[in-house]
Order: structure tokens, then sequence, then C-alpha cells
């Protein structure tokens, strides 16, 4: 069998060709299944905001706590399992059970839609008790790939694939907001008559189709390590340096290794720190740019170009990518033959170049580019300046995530009452201060003129009009129905002179959980690319250090026998700050906004502290602390 001739005293390890092709093969196909994870996961959010209030920001905080509360404590008794079962029946367990939730979910939205009776279905609790069962299958997927890659990876080799990891989940992130949301707009280009709420069913069924396709992938090229690929097996320099018995650890001694470790419980106190961050700003700033600064779906913070061409057919926009994507080919054939500095130039510059193109897909594009650069950056800081200690690293990471959440609190642009656009038929024009909507008090911001605007009663078909919730809904359809003008009051300012108009009605016959919009965008008192790049920063920084300490420090000090409970431990606390940032934020932002970078703050304080206490820490063969 060919191998490596790598040892646990060796300061590099040396692989054959036929030995990193093996392995290419064995976690390429491994890293695109917990890509479409991440697919399977965070569609919630883009169908959040496609379901409008038929998903209130209270729903969708519950829906996405009681997912995460669930994977956060399944981390607890699938690590040990996975430990003795191996990552290759764990990554095909996540897989499949995945795909059934979404098909689940997919199903069920598809027909309260289409059957009327979506705002009276109990779309909270059925949708909870979904997403709670995926988020189950998913938490095999992190202490899989751990568990897999631990007998693959050398200790010196791991900073390297630290990027990969960031990479991995980078581009599930791509899937997850990107390419969820072209998919809306390719339903809706099928089905134009359709709204958002009657296409949402996409985001879920599609993950489903494609996590079914890579567990056939997976059936027939994972391996949980190199003497079942017809490779040799070596010392990988971690924790279970020289233990060579294949005897499983049994769990109560994996457990009390694992919880006693202090490196390791300290890892996974930053990495709750981490949880409330990362989620803290991928998932609420997309929430953030559409409710109150009302930013179009193809703008650069939103859907970008990408989105754009889809929703008109207008390519010439990515024309762009093309050479992009050429150099990025040239400079990596050029990084293979150099050496030294010259091919860190190549590398790094095949790298900039493959991922320039995805700065125009939006939310998604952005935070690929943020996760590919902070995995990379990490991984390689850590084993070439700091011989593989993670601590340092991580360390200067959350420094300057702390910064930049700091920034946020300066930089939110309340948005003003002011139009900055109108569609020429909205009745509006640049420059139009709104002063009241339909006799309600005076408005002071946009969030109050989206709200009044929503709380225009309207004509409703099939369905009776609900003044609490603000939508015509199914449960009141034997109301009386009353006949409504197709027009809103309104008090507005132009040319500095009061005036009443009566706005022409975007929406003024509604089906239950229809949702009314103005065709028109605040003003800002500060561009929007301010808090776009912190939050770019932010993301950066959170990615970097959760790759590093989730993806590198658990197979270090968990070793090849306990990668799998060290990770299900630390991934443990990751979602128990994501279930507490997904209540706490939901709770929080519908008070005010306001609140939303003053919560984070304290955690990115507490994490930069936190990563101190590791800073000199490696780790130590024998299977001991």
């Amino acid at each position: 069998m060919s191998g490596t001739s790598a040892t646990a005293a060796a300061p590099f390890v040396k692989h054959t060709d036929a030995f990193r092709r093996r392995r290419f093969v064995n976690w390429f196909p491994l890293g695109v299944t917990y890509a479409l994870l991440y697919m399977a996961r965070y569609n919630l959010t883009v169908a959040k905001n496609s379901l409008g209030e038929l998903m209130t920001k209270e729903d969708f905080g519950i829906i996405f706590g009681a997912g995460t509360a669930v994977y956060a404590v399944a981390f607890l008794l699938n690590g040990p399992l996975i430990d003795r079962l191996g990552g290759r029946k764990g990554m095909l367990a996540a897989a499949a059970g995945a795909m059934v939730a979404n098909l689940g979910m997919g199903a069920y939205l598809y027909h309260v839609v289409a059957s009327g009776q979506a705002t009276s279905a109990p779309l909270r609790l059925v949708f909870g008790v979904l997403y709670a069962a995926n988020m189950y299958f998913q938490s095999f997927g992190a202490v899989s790939i751990v568990k897999v890659n631990a007998h693959w990876f050398h200790v010196t080799e791991r900073g390297g694939f630290s990027g990969i990891f960031g990479t991995m989940i980078s581009s599930g992130i791509f899937l997850a907001f990107t390419v969820n949301e072209l998919l809306l707009k390719a339903a809706q280009r099928v089905w134009p008559d359709a709204q958002g709420p009657n296409v949402a069913w996409v985001v879920f069924v599609v993950p489903a189709a494609l996590l079914g396709l890579f567990f056939l992938v997976e059936l027939s090229v994972l391996r949980d390590k190199p003497s079942l690929a017809g490779h040799t097996d070596f010392d990988t320099g971690d924790a279970s340096s020289g233990d060579t018995s294949d005897a499983p650890t049994p769990v109560l001694t994996l457990y009390k290794r694992i919880l006693t470790h202090p490196v390791i419980i300290t890892v996974a106190l930053i990495e709750f720190c981490t949880g409330v961050l990362r989620n803290g700003v991928m998932h609420w700033f997309p929430i953030y740019a559409n409710e109150i600064w009302a930013l179009p779906n193809e703008h650069a913070l939103r859907g970008g170009a990408l989105l754009l061409a889809m929703r008109e057919g207008a390519w010439g926009p990515l024309w762009p990518a093309l050479p992009c994507f050429a150099v990025a080919l040239v400079s990596g054939l050029l990084a293979r033959r150099a050496s030294g500095r010259r091919r860190g130039a190549y590398a790094v510059g095949a790298a900039l170049a493959f991922l320039a193109p995805f700065m125009q897909g939006g939310w998604g594009g952005l935070l690929m580019a943020a996760g590919v650069i902070g995995g990379n950056l990490a991984g390689w800081v850590s084993d070439l300046l700091f011989q593989s200690r993670r601590g340092p690293a991580a360390g200067f990471l959350y420094g300057v995530l702390a910064v930049c959440v700091l920034g946020m609190g300066f930089s939110l642009a309340s948005p003003t009452n002011v139009v900055a656009w109108a569609d020429a038929k909205s009745g509006l024009v640049p420059g139009d201060k709104i002063l009241a909507i339909a006799g309600d008090s005076q408005v002071s911001g946009w969030a109050e003129v989206r709200n009044a605007v929503a709380c225009a009663p309207a004509q409703c078909k099939d369905s009776g009009w609900d003044a609490k919730k603000c939508m015509c809904v199914s449960a009141l359809a034997s109301a009386p129905a009353e006949k409504r003008e197709p027009v809103i009051a309104a008090r507005i300012e132009r040319g500095g002179q009061p005036a009443d108009v009566a706005l022409p009605d975007p929406k003024a016959t509604q089906r239950a959980g229809d949702m009314r919009m103005l065709k028109a965008r605040p003003v800002l008192p500060l561009s929007p690319y301010v808090l776009g790049l912190i939050v770019f920063m932010v993301s950066l920084c959170v990615i970097g250090t959760h790759g590093l300490l989730s993806g590198t420090a658990t197979m270090d000090f968990g070793g090849r026998k306990g990668a799998a409970t060290a990770v299900g431990v630390i991934d443990g606390f990751v979602y128990l700050g994501t279930a507490l940032q997904s209540v706490a934020l939901g709770f929080l932002t519908t008070k005010s906004w306001a609140y939303w970078p003053w919560f984070l703050l304290p955690f990115a304080v507490i994490g930069f502290l936190l990563t101190l206490r590791i800073w000199n820490a490696k780790p130590k063969g024998g299977g001991g602390h």
C-alpha cells in the first residue's frame, strides 16, 4: 500500500502523489455535502424574507432557536457515537435525515399556501418540529467531517485544513443565501403570477434533492481512514499520538478526558461567543437591510448582480467573471510550478481572482469571500508563524472582531421618512417627506412608514381583514367584505409645503398572507456600504475563528479517537450561543434595532479575553491532556 512518510516527530509531512489524490477524492465530496447541509440549514432565513408576516420575526426566532437548541444537545449524543461508528456513517445519516426534513418543510409550505390557509395554519409549530428534526440530523455533519479528516491530515497540515473547513462553510453560506435567493427568483420567472410565499417551498426542496444526490456520491467514495482506501495509516501527531489501538475509547472515558481538558473547555467558551456573533450578524443583517433600509433585492448587499441577471436576464454585468476565473486558473498553474515566496504569491493571487466574481453575489457572495479569506488566513498564520498554535491567530481575529462590532453601533444608519427613490406610479417623488399614512399620527422613520402602509385596510379575497395582524386572514373569510377605494391616504411635505395626497394602493386587493409595500425607498443618513464593510470584516473574523477552533483545534486536542466528541462539545456550545442570539435578537429587534450591536459587543470582548488563555496551547501525544 502507498501512503505517507510522516511520523509524529516529523515537523512536516511528506505524502505520495497517489495519497494526495485519494485524499482529495475523500474530502472534496465530503466538503460539498457539508456545504449543502448549510444550504439546507440557513434556507430558513431566505424563506422568512420571502414569507414576510406569515413568518414573523418572533416566529423565526422561536423556530430557529428551537432548531439550534436541538442541534447543540444532539452534539453531546452524536459526538461519542461517531467516534465509535466512524465519520462515513455519520455523514450519510446527516445527508439522508436533512433531505427528508427539508422535503417535509417544502411540502407543508406548498400545501398551506396553495390551499389559502397559510394565515391560520400552525406554521410555527410544524416548522418548529420539522426544523428541529433537520437540525438533529445536521449535527452529524460537523462531527463526521472532523472525525474523517483527523485520520487524513497531520497536525502540521491542519492549519491548511482550517482553510478548507472555512471554505466549505463559506461555500455553504453562499449556497444558502445567494443560490437559494436565485432559486426563488427563478421560480418567480417560471410562475410569474406567484408571490414570494407561493414559491418559498423551492428553497427547501432543491437542497433536499442535492443532498440526495451527494448521499449516493459519498456512499461510493467516502472512507473513514487511509487504510480503508488502499493507503497506509500514519501517526497524525495529535492527542492520540502513540496510541495504535483500533479499540474505541469508552464513552465515559472520552467525556472525562474532554470535559476536564482546560484547553477544550476554553475553546468551547470561545465558540459559544462565536455562535452568538456569527449568526447574530449572518442572519440579522439581511433582515435589517430589507426591513429597515428597504434596499432593493438586486443591491450589492442583498442579491447583487446575480439576482439582477436572474430577474431580468441581463447577464452583461457577469461577463467580467470569466477573465477573473482565467487569471485564477493561470495563477494556480504557476503556483504549482513555483516555490518559496513566489509560490505563495501566485496562490494568493489565484484565490483572490477566483473570489472576485462572488462579490457580485450579494450577501451570500460576500459571506463566501469573507469566510474563504478568514479561514485560510487563520490557518496559514497558525501553522507558519505560530508553530501550529491556534490561540494567537484566533486572538488576533477576535480583537479585530470586537473593534468592528463596536463600529456597528455607530453605523446602523437608521433611515429617515424622506423618499430617496420612488416608482413613477407610486404617487411619490424623491424628496417627499412622509408625515402620516392612513390617518396615523406622525411617522418619524421608514420602519413606521412601512408598518403604517401595511396596516392600511385592504380589499380581501376569500379572506377577511385582521387589523391586529395588518393582513388578510383566511379565518375571517366569512366576514362581510367592505368595499374599499384602491388608494392610501397620506400626508406629505413636498417642496417645503404640507399636502394631503391619495397614493395609489400598490396592492388594493389581497389574498390571505399577502403583503403591501410602497414602491419607494428612504434616504439613509449614512451609506449602507459602511455597515456592509463592517459586517464583512466581522464575518471574515468569526468564520476564520470558527474554522480554526471548531474544525482544527478539535482534531488537535481531541485526537483521532476523540475528535468527534471534542467537536460535538465545542459545536454544541456554538449552537447554544446561536440559540441565545436567535431568541434574544428576535425579541430585541422587535422593540428596536438599536439594541442589535450592543447585545453582540460583550461576547466579542469576552471571546477575545478567552483566546489569551490558550495562547501557547499545543497538543500532547499519549491520549492525555
